[in-house]
């Protein structure tokens, strides 16, 4: 009995323990920052909203529908930090450095009848640039701070 009572405490506390460590909060979008909303009016226009999440500092947004969803993470200021669209969603390129746009567009044209569309699935800002994944082919490629390529990712 005794037993039984202990490890039903400490399976107790490990769920306890577990769900509290979990910070995802669901917020409104009125908590969202002004730079984010802009962000999204900008660049997602007629995207709604689907999921808006505060992970800490930082949030993370959800647009569309399941199947076509686009997630866009903001820091705590509302700057952008990565946007990723569901496989085979060509991302659109306002945002994205001209220099990058530019490389892949030469570089991995898409083919007709989309090739006025990005092949940019995802992007994602880091301290030493940018990392970038294609639709097609199903590489990563990654550039430098100021948008020169360096290398494709393995």
């Amino acid at each position: 009995m005794k037993k039984t009572l202990f490890g039903l405490s400490l399976l107790a506390m490990v769920s306890f323990t577990m769900v509290s460590c979990d910070d995802d909060k669901v917020i409104p979008e009125g908590d969202l920052p002004q730079n984010s909303k802009n962000f999204i009016s900008e660049h997602f226009s007629g995207q709604s909203y689907s999921r808006i999440e505060k992970d800490g500092r930082n949030y993370s947004v959800k647009l569309g529908e399941r199947g076509s969803e686009i997630e866009v993470d903001f820091d705590a200021n509302g700057n952008w930090i990565e946007v990723d669209a569901d496989d085979h969603m060509h991302l659109p390129t306002g945002f994205i450095d001209a220099k990058i746009v530019n490389y892949v567009k030469t570089t991995y044209p898409v083919p007709a009848p989309d090739e006025a569309k990005s092949n940019i699935n995802s992007i994602e800002k880091k301290a030493s640039g940018f990392d970038v994944d294609l639709v097609a082919p199903d590489i990563d490629l990654i550039f430098n701070a100021n948008g020169d390529f360096v290398r494709v990712d393995n």
